[in-house]
């Protein structure tokens, strides 16, 4: 009688993953790169010396304590690139995935506002799991697949994703989710829409409740699948694949959709890549086998007993438990086992600002942004994987009542004192010599127009003046 034939392994998963995550990577710190000496520069607008000199060491893990010059800013993002490619060369995995991880972290820990999203946490969360499944060596051509414990932590990363963003979006109590109205104004109330998502809010009403339906389907019955049998578990893959492509397809949320589905080929098995390949045309050659370990499958299943508990305890407040001791507290400072609540609440107003310049308090020109809406002839732009983190950031401005963001009081005192700092965020600026005497702020609503507007006028938005704030000077602001 033959002996069973041993269930697949992820061998080749593993490896497609490792170069998309060194890829995903590349692109967070090339992202940051760009901005990083704007955002948290001495002269920036959260600098990331005044927040360190705030807090203590214990509070904010991060390797800025040896340095947090621009200089240092500058370079840790160079190295940050640098092991990304280690990883997407296969050169050291392991070391260069641990190095990344803490490399992202001392952004992370400095970042303030602008580094607080939950796919930055993501991003954190999926390299420390993969280092579980990541091959030793310096060069691990042909590695054997990755223990089924491994395996299991990556899985259970992909299920809380998907099934704590479903389990929030009914938790918090929101109503357009259980009446399947969400759809209906998110795509003019995405943080930074793409002209893709004009299109998709001029569909009918009936095609939006079911595109929520469709989200809460693959967030909470079909995400329990991903342990299901291999033909379940292809349906469950396309399923979150379609709905990650349609999220980027229609708004930037920076690397975010691309770190989604690399994370759920995970669902999949070797079986799956070989199929594909033959069909290419390339078939592939053997992966090796695995060779049983009793101590590491002893010390996975220790670490799989400690992280799967500890990782539930960041969600218990959505469940009405409150989380609190040293436990929760160290979870929280590193950011690396996190609670996923994406779209719990729908927006269904759209405010934003549009900062305004004058040289003499009569005539006012408008700054322009290079990625948030402001002009309404200008169609919302693509972005992603880049994170333009200050355009970003303003969406949130006006959620909770007048602007009192930090950084928006800095962005205004940097325009009328230090405007060659921030000139990179804007494709207009109507000050390029000299910075203007005084500013204000405008407050709009906007809207996406219909079909009909945008073939009579050609404008994507339509906006209502809600009102001014008072003009300011410089001596206002300091």
């Amino acid at each position: 009688m033959a002996a069973p034939e041993p269930p697949p392994g992820r061998g080749r998963v593993r490896d497609v993953f490792l170069r998309l995550l060194g890829v995903i990577f590349l692109a967070a710190f090339l992202s940051l790169l760009v901005q990083v000496r704007l955002l948290f520069g001495r002269d920036g607008l959260l600098p990331a010396a005044a927040y360190l000199d705030a807090h203590g060491v214990l509070a904010v893990p991060t390797l800025f304590w040896l340095d947090a010059s621009d200089r240092a800013l500058v370079e840790l993002g160079i190295a940050g690139a640098v092991l990304s490619f280690g990883l997407i060369l296969n050169v050291a995995p392991r070391w260069c995935l641990l190095a990344l991880w803490a490399l992202y972290l001392s952004f992370v820990s400095v970042g303030q506002d602008f580094l607080s999203f939950q796919w930055d946490n993501l991003l954190l969360e999926a390299a420390f799991f993969t280092l579980f499944v990541t091959p030793g060596g310096l060069r691990p051509r042909r590695a054997p697949p990755p223990h089924p414990i491994g395996v299991f932590l990556m899985l259970w990363l992909v299920f809380r994703m998907n099934f704590e963003s479903g389990a929030a979006k009914l938790l918090t109590g929101d109503p357009t989710w259980r009446d399947l109205s969400a759809m209906e104004t998110y795509y003019e109330t995405a943080p930074l829409p793409t002209w893709v998502g004009w299109y998709a809010h001029q569909l009918p009403a009936w095609a939006q409740r079911l595109s929520a339906a469709y989200t809460l389907l693959v967030e909470l019955v079909l995400t329990p699948l991903v342990w299901g049998p291999r033909r379940v578990r292809r349906v469950v893959f396309v399923a979150m694949a379609a709905m990650q492509a349609t999220i980027l397809l229609t708004a930037n949320y920076g690397f975010f959709n691309y770190l989604s589905v690399a994370l759920a080929l995970f669902i999949l098995d070797d079986r799956d890549l070989d199929c594909l390949a033959a069909r290419l045309g390339r078939p592939l050659r053997p992966s090796p086998p695995r060779v049983p370990s009793r101590v590491r499958t002893v010390l996975l299943a220790a670490v799989a007993a400690i992280l799967v508990p500890l990782s539930v305890i960041p969600f218990l407040p959505f469940l009405g438990v409150r989380a609190v001791g040293p436990a929760h507290r160290a979870i929280d400072t590193v950011r690396t086992l996190n609670a996923y609540h994406l779209f719990a609440r729908m927006t269904l107003v759209r405010k934003e600002v549009v900062i305004e310049g004058s040289a003499d308090g009569e005539t006012w020109e408008p700054y322009e942004f290079r990625f948030k809406p402001g002009d309404p002839m200008r169609p919302p732009p693509f972005a992603a994987p880049h994170q333009p983190r200050v355009d970003f950031q303003l969406w949130f401005l006006l959620l909770g009542g007048p602007p009192r963001a930090l950084y928006f009081h800095r962005l205004l005192e940097r325009l009328l004192t230090a405007p060659a700092v921030v000139a990179p965020l804007f494709v207009r600026d109507p000050f390029p010599e000299t910075p203007p005497g005084l500013l204000r702020v405008a407050f709009y609503r906007y809207r996406f127009t219909d079909v009909a507007t945008r073939r009579a006028t050609g404008a994507w938005w339509s906006r209502e003046l809600l009102g001014y704030s008072r003009p300011l000077r410089a001596t206002d602001l300091r």
